[in-house]
């Protein structure tokens, strides 16, 4: 074969080779990309809905032995009617519960919220098995023989000063409401992408879908038999023939310990890989064009290129049979002949660089293999602190509170969070709790030293501490609450380094709001509160102290912050923020926004909805920014009573 031929197939097989590799790359490539993208978003959405769904049955649990705990249940003189009263009263202060009942011993129901079955004896099981022996709230999913729905029971004993058992209270929630905490999810908000969601027992029957045609309590998961092997708490991803599963177990939340429920989230492969197929089809439809044009260029690249080459590769036959005087006889003015010239004087000095050359080799093949090495250690490296990062701040993000679970409790709020390096030193927290007949909403907004995972570390830490003082140790007062968690910040962090102390802590401002009378107590440490009323403006400062660092006991402690008493109003709308959002650099002159411009940015937005009012921050603080970089963690809480 002439080597014209070879010249016109060698530029073929290049083209179609480089073609095909590309086409083979770029595909397994966005395959990988697709894959991880799928896996991880079903990861995370199995971990929000299920750690979601302890949250709520957590709380509701909590609701209803609040509620069973109330004198009105435990006095035995109350008449029906006064019972069915009160239960309508209960069932108006939460809008989640359908129906409150109330039962005897013997199971009779006394009274209804909606006066149903009213004097009828319940055939027992479910809760009733469950209370059997028990003084603690229980709960599970049934038909309501009242209802005649599908809803969530809430039990709980009530019982008398000396202990004994005086009936029962049961709240029902339609299994419904489990909608609001899961949702319709889909793959990078693509509808044609929609996961498959169902929420199963222990024995395989459907307790929620949003599959067609699947009905709770009534049908089993077809493919229980993928998610037996999966243990509680743990997080298990399968894959089929034609489908892809995510499988989480119910892990329960704080004291609750679950009820050994599955999460499954499934997914076709035609649904979830349908970019991949689009991809594919422009590809295809890229490279077809690109093959025809190399083709011809091929068959003139040849016809040109193939008699210079033919009396060059004759002429360096030669030099490489050690004849450095062959004559080279190309006299064209282009790049052959001007190759053609190179070979000959390249040829004079051949000899005498060569070993040279081969000295120079070998020292460049050991330096590339030691600097390869080295940048797979250092890629390595960087993939394991990148991977750490992300999975700190999915723990970090399901500690903090669902500000739409907020928004139920008051009549609007919102929270601008924005971390500098992935996780964040700032953190909010908000509860709502009962004490005696009051109900409370406590709401704290935090900046601990540090940003990035020191900072992390610390808000986890700070928002745990108040789970357990608020919770267990039912601290209500905010002086209190403060100094309380200075006194277990101390203990953490510097049971080692008393002097430490004076390094590390947080700024923290915490809002108590009797839900009754409106009657709020503030009390913070560097972050003061600031309040809109009916279009002015009042500051509520805060000693500049870091909790956490404080000097003295405890009781010195408290004695060193105070409550302020405010008795609030309906419109009033309260802002808590932490100093990364007015000390952000940016601007025309690259300063400071500061703190006078934050305040008139809530004057001139008071009477905006707070939708527009969460905006107008956001907006305000990027075109602060612009291209500079983030200076600290942001965070900007805002509340309308």
């Amino acid at each position: 074969m002439n080597i014209y031929a070879k010249l016109t197939l060698l530029c073929l097989f290049l083209v179609v080779l480089s073609t095909s590799v590309l086409f083979y790359f770029t595909n397994r490539q966005f395959e990988k990309t697709l894959r991880a993208e799928i896996l991880s978003t079903l990861q995370q959405r199995s971990e929000e809905s299920i750690d979601g769904i302890g949250r709520f049955i957590y709380s509701r649990i909590n609701d209803i032995r609040l509620a069973s705990k109330h004198p009105y249940f435990i006095d035995s003189g109350v008449q029906s009617e006064e019972m069915i009263s009160k239960l309508q009263e209960l069932e108006s202060l939460n809008d989640l519960y359908y129906s409150f009942s109330y039962f005897d011993n013997n199971r009779t129901r006394i009274a209804d919220s909606k006066r149903l079955s009213i004097g009828k004896q319940h055939s027992g099981g479910g809760y009733w098995d469950k209370l059997e022996g028990r003084s603690d709230a229980v709960m599970d999913i049934a038909t309501s023989e009242s209802v005649g729905r599908v809803v969530m029971h809430y039990a709980a004993p009530v019982e008398d000063a000396s202990n004994d058992k005086q009936g029962v209270i049961v709240g029902r929630i339609l299994v419904d409401e489990l909608y609001k905490i899961m949702g319709d999810f889909s793959l990078s908000n693509d509808s044609t992408r929609r996961l498959d969601v169902n929420l199963v027992d222990n024995t395989g029957t459907i307790l929620y879908s949003n599959v067609k045609g699947s009905k709770a309590l009534a049908d089993k998961y077809p493919d229980f038999d993928l998610v037996k092997t999966v243990n509680s708490g743990n997080l298990d991803f399968h894959e089929s023939t034609d489908k892809l599963y995510f499988i989480s177990k119910q892990h329960g939340y704080l004291s609750y310990a679950g009820n050994d429920w599955t999460l499954i989230l499934s997914i076709t492969k035609d649904r979830a890989f349908s970019p991949l197929f689009e991809i594919r089809k422009q590809l295809v439809w890229v490279i077809i064009p690109v093959l025809l044009g190399s083709i011809i260029l091929a068959l003139i690249a040849a016809n040109i290129f193939v008699r210079p080459i033919i009396q060059l590769s004759k002429a360096a036959s030669e030099i490489g049979k050690g004849n450095l005087e062959t004559k080279i006889e190309i006299t064209s003015k282009d790049e052959i002949g001007t190759l053609g010239r190179e070979l000959k004087h390249a040829s004079e000095i051949l000899i005498e660089r060569l070993e040279e050359q081969k000295g120079l080799n070998q020292q460049l093949e050991d330096q590339k293999k030691e600097i390869e090495a080295q940048k797979a250690m250092t890629e390595e490296s960087n993939k394991q602190v990148a991977d750490s990062l992300t999975y700190a701040e999915r723990i970090q993000k399901s500690m903090l509170p669902d500000i739409d679970t907020l928004k139920r409790v008051v009549q609007d709020a919102f929270v601008f969070y924005r971390p500098k390096d992935v996780v964040s030193g700032d953190f909010y927290w908000a509860e709502r709790v009962r004490k005696g007949r009051s109900e409370y909403l406590i709401v704290v907004a935090a900046d601990c030293t540090g940003h990035g995972v020191p900072g992390a570390i610390m808000s986890i830490m700070g928002s745990n501490q108040l789970t357990n003082i608020v919770y267990y140790q039912n601290y209500l007062e905010p002086e209190k609450i403060l100094a309380r968690l200075d006194k277990g910040i101390k203990l953490e962090l510097y049971r080692d380094d008393p002097d430490a102390r004076k390094r590390d802590g947080m700024e923290i401002g915490v809002c108590v709001i009797n839900l009754d009378d409106l009657k709020m107590g503030f009390a913070g440490a560097g972050i003061p509160l600031y309040m809109i009323r009916n279009g002015e403006l009042e500051i509520h400062k805060s000693p500049k102290y870091m909790i956490g660092g404080m000097d003295g006991t405890e009781k010195e402690v408290e004695e060193q912050l105070s409550t302020q008493e405010i008795q609030l109003k309906e419109g009033d709308r309260l802002y808590m923020s932490s100093d990364g959002y007015q000390d952000q650099f940016g601007g025309e002159d690259d300063k400071r926004f500061m703190a006078k411009n934050f305040r008139t940015l809530l004057i001139d937005n008071a009477k905006e909805p707070m939708n527009k009012v969460a905006q107008v921050v956001q907006e305000r603080y990027d075109g602060w920014k612009g291209e500079a970089s983030q200076t600290d963690d942001v965070l900007v809480l805002g509340i309308e009573i």
